[in-house]
């Protein structure tokens, strides 16, 4: 018998809240339907772990990190596919969870996804992954309770993870355009540490500004599927955001080439633009699958005649959380 788990990338559209009463990194995010992870997870006679990774993309340390948290002995663990590493598509989260859950299906550990979330330590800054890994779609999180010395770690428990407090389907008719710079990568799981340990309080205004962006305007306006209140919110809040990490990252965005595709993006319409995680991915919310690739077409022409590589995918929200198949 084999357990497959299918899930996959996610946009992580910023955070409207950094350290306020005690609560640090509200964030927001959406599952797309590619690049996505592909396990397999099945019993093997020897008593270690076997290894088959027929994707192009090492994850040799998120199969480690599994193993180690479980305790894993005589299984074997086929990658058909995974998601681009530390380029801001929430690979390590995706994979970690598909193999752990394929592998607590297998043995019948009857671990939650949450429950391998905090033996992972996923869901330490954003609760983001989790959240789409569960359900797919727009998620909201609540951020995370953190004491008096403001330091960030590990979660401990299910309540400690960051909780899901708005998820909605994204209307069926956005697509986003994701560009991918060439030879650039965002920072990795401990570069971020500096950046993240010790979250800052912003000013009072900037932070109602914030609740303003998310509460007043993109939440109604994807349930009214109001793409241009939706898109002009979540590019002023990327901008913000983007402003408070520029102290970590150097400018608003990580590299002169999210920057400048985020600029073209804008210049060829796209309705909101912003960069995932720590980049170097960038995106442009579109209305329809067709226009998302035409934009593709429009946005590496215009990046290659001033000499910036980069890879483009078209590609649709995804409305439904991970995929568990079994195999016999």
């Amino acid at each position: 018998m084999k357990i497959s788990v299918r899930t996959s990338a996610r946009l992580h559209l910023g955070f409207y809240n950094f350290f306020s009463d005690g609560v640090a990194y509200g964030g927001l995010g959406v599952a797309i339907e590619n690049p996505s992870v592909v396990v397999k997870v099945f019993k093997v006679e020897e008593n270690g772990v076997k290894i088959v990774n027929r994707s192009s993309v090492d994850i040799s340390d998120c199969v480690e990190s599994v193993v180690k948290a479980l305790g894993l002995r005589g299984i074997g663990i086929e990658v058909l596919s995974a998601i681009p590493r530390h380029v801001g598509l929430g690979s390590t989260t995706q994979t970690v969870l598909a193999i752990a859950y394929a592998a607590s299906k297998l043995l019948r550990l009857s671990y939650s996804v949450r429950e391998l979330a905090v033996k992972l330590c996923r869901g330490r800054d954003s609760g983001i992954g989790i959240a789409v890994f569960e359900l797919g779609g727009f998620v909201v999180d609540s951020g995370r309770r953190v004491g008096e010395n403001r330091r960030i770690l590990c979660p401990t428990s299910v309540d400690s993870l960051p909780q899901l407090i708005f998820r909605a389907s994204m209307p069926r008719g956005w697509s986003f355009t994701v560009i991918i710079p060439a030879m650039r990568r965002g920072f990795d799981e401990v570069s971020e540490r500096k950046a993240m340990d010790m979250p800052q309080e912003v000013s009072k205004e900037l932070q109602l500004e914030l609740y303003k962006l998310i509460f007043l305007h993109m939440l109604p306006a994807i349930l009214r599927r109001d793409i241009d209140t939706f898109g002009k919110a979540l590019t002023k809040l990327q901008f913000i955001v983007g402003e408070y990490f520029s102290r970590y990252q150097g400018d608003v965005f990580c590299c002169k080439e999210a920057e400048l595709a985020v600029k073209t993006l804008l210049n060829y319409g796209a309705k909101g633009v912003g960069q995932s995680s720590w980049g170097p991915t960038v995106y442009g919310l579109v209305e329809g699958h067709v226009a998302a690739k035409k934009l593709c077409e429009k946005v590496l022409k215009e990046l290659r005649t001033i000499g910036v590589e980069a890879k483009c995918l078209a590609v649709k929200p995804r409305n439904r959380g991970a995929e568990v198949a079994v195999e016999v």
